[in-house]
């Protein structure tokens, strides 16, 4: 099993454009970042693309399970991961990879009140911050989010010129992924 760790910014950026196996301290990964609503207003830099399909499962114990296909150079990886709420910006976060046949398996305990999320990601370094920047195809929304990893809410942030921040939605349950999926 593979475990994300997120929490401090090392020049090591761990997120679902880049994993690793990780020792966990205290006792759980914390899943640290800030999300901002953005416009993009020039040329992006070179950066790695991703194709997600996230599905959101059947909450079980006050967790948030969540399967995802991710798509990158032709091909496709398979993740299982569970989230509890921990605060505004945390969260508790545990990530696994999972066989395709097990994936597929998963997708019938798939949330009827919550939609398959479909996404293009690229991220990238700025500033000493690693960002991901989603762009969502299904459902289509008017803008971008910005997702910057290992920061806390108070660290000042140097944004990148070919992106325009709109406005901060780190703690605006509306663009939460889980509710972006919802069925309304």
């Amino acid at each position: 099993m593979r475990v994300e760790k997120r929490r401090e910014m090392k020049k090591e950026p761990i997120s679902s454009c880049q994993t690793t196996k990780a020792k966990t301290t205290p006792l759980e990964p914390i899943e640290a970042e800030r999300k901002f609503l953005v416009e993009i207003v020039g040329e992006m830099p070179e950066c790695r693309e991703l194709e997600i399909f996230q599905t959101y499962l059947k909450e079980k114990d006050g967790l948030e399970p969540r399967v995802r296909k991710r798509k990158e150079n032709g091909q496709y990886v398979y993740f299982l991961t569970t989230k509890k709420f921990v605060s505004v910006n945390e969260r508790v976060e545990i990530e696994q990879e999972i066989s395709q046949a097990e994936y597929e398996a998963l997708l019938a305990e798939a949330n009827p009140d919550k939609r398959t999320i479909h996404k293009r990601r690229q991220c990238f370094e700025w500033g000493n911050r690693y960002l991901e920047l989603d762009t969502f195809i299904e459902p289509p929304l008017p803008y971008h989010l910005l997702e910057i990893e290992h920061v806390s809410m108070e660290d000042n942030i140097s944004f990148p010129p070919f992106l325009k921040v709109l406005r901060e939605v780190t703690d605006d349950p509306e663009w939460y992924n889980a509710n972006i999926a919802s069925c309304k």
